[in-house]
């Protein structure tokens, strides 16, 4: 009967499976290819090939065994490989059924920055999102400078998203992470490569929201609340999009991605010349200059500095200010029109210039004495004081155009007034 450990360190926040392997290895004075082999590989089953690999896809026996001997979830241990993140973070592991589906449908189904017909094609054959492989064919590691130098032994918890190159900035820290090769037990780099720069703030915003999205599984943006796996993929996509050769680009777009590259302090397409290449393949220093300039792209964009046309564009932008509705019905336009009526009748009836106004608009394409008289007429019978009307049609005209007459009226209207 198979029984639990008596002593199992819990998996950190969102830690890599081999990171938790190697520190219950520890416990043990074991190393990890000991343990997985010994201790949690059943009887006649084969030992995974590489520990290297366990990140990626762990056995379901192996999975199950952890569960029994730590009793942390089968679900929680899943999570803790790249597999578990399926589909969200890459649609599948498995190979793809045709050459190039894949990427057509994670990074070419949408776009952001620019219009989908803009995206000039290319196939990218076998191609899994965010894994990259260095020159020996082992993941790259990166890890946070400061996590390593505060941490106690058996306590330094190497978090799965740091094994893929969709994060610059350590969650705790806010510090730039730091490629580093080897096992578990023994890692770093040289202390005098060492990045020592500091993250903009908008590189530890983008961060933050992959973080966000592995936590609780939606990321807020600009104009509403999305799925994890949306946000990878307009992520993923953006990137695309800063990579394509800027003469394949119309002039509007091509203006918007040399700005992007420009204000991400790094020459376009971080310094490629030729066709594109795919990100996954890149080396690190390299990833790190798409990163800044997607960071720096969301920036431009929800600051109104440039337009993102594509069909995720939108996300990005905050959603535009609409008036609230109180709840009253919808004023009538015949409302308003007799509104303005009513106060127009009601300053003439007290003010001899509102009146002569008024009885000009009525009368302005008024030609004949009758006509005039009947409007005046009508006026009058309105509460309309007699004397503040002109009193024929030839009266108006002159005093409209003879100087010299206080408001362009008559002496004696203006003093009987």
């Amino acid at each position: 009967m198979t029984r639990q450990w008596p002593l199992h360190p819990t998996p950190g926040h969102g830690e890599a499976l081999t990171s938790w392997l190697h520190r219950l290895a520890t416990v043990y004075g074991m190393d990890l290819d000991q343990l997985v082999r010994h201790d949690l590989t059943p009887p006649g089953a084969p030992a995974p090939k590489s520990t290297d690999s366990l990140n990626l896809y762990a056995p379901a026996a192996l999975i199950t065994a952890l569960a029994v001997r730590t009793g942390v979830p089968t679900e929680q241990v899943h999570r803790m490989t790249i597999a578990g993140w399926v589909p969200w973070l890459l649609d599948s592991l498995e190979p793809e059924p045709t050459p190039g589906v894949a990427f057509h449908t994670y990074v070419r189904q949408d776009s952001v920055l620019i219009t989908s017909t803009d995206h000039p094609y290319r196939e990218v054959p076998n191609w899994q999102a965010w894994l990259p492989v260095n020159s020996k064919n082992r993941p790259v590691s990166r890890v946070c400078p400061v996590c390593v130098e505060s941490a106690t032994d058996g306590t330094l918890a190497f978090p799965l998203i740091m094994q893929i190159p969709i994060t610059l900035t350590c969650p705790r820290h806010g510090c730039r992470l730091d490629a580093a090769f080897g096992p578990y037990a023994f890692f770093g780099w040289e202390r005098s490569k060492k990045n020592d720069r500091p993250a903009p703030r908008q590189v530890i915003i983008q961060d933050a929201r992959t973080e966000q999205g592995l936590r609780i599984g939606t990321v807020v943006l600009p104009r509403r609340t999305v799925h994890v796996g949306v946000w990878f993929r307009l992520l993923r996509t953006l990137i695309e999009e800063l990579s394509i050769p800027l003469s394949k680009l119309r002039i509007r777009s091509r203006r918007s991605i040399e700005l992007i590259w420009r204000k991400a302090g790094h020459p376009a397409r971080a310094g490629i010349i030729g066709p594109a290449r795919t990100y996954e393949n890149l080396p690190w220093p390299q990833q790190e200059m798409y990163l800044e300039a997607a960071a720096t792209a969301l920036h431009l964009v929800e600051a109104g500095e440039i337009e993102a046309q594509g069909t995720l564009g939108h996300l990005l932008t905050p959603e535009p200010d609409r008036p609230a509705d109180d709840g009253s019905p919808p004023r009538d336009a015949w409302d308003e029109a007799r509104e303005a009526i009513e106060e127009a009748l009601s300053a003439a009836q007290h003010d001899p210039l509102a009146a002569e106004h008024m009885l000009a608009i009525l009368t302005s394409l008024t030609r004949t004495e009758m006509t005039f008289q009947s409007i005046r007429g009508d006026l009058i019978a309105l509460d309309i004081p007699e004397a503040f009307l002109p009193p024929t049609l030839a009266a108006m005209r002159s005093w409209r155009t003879e100087p010299g007459l206080s408001n362009n009226r008559p002496a004696a209207i203006v003093h009987e007034t």
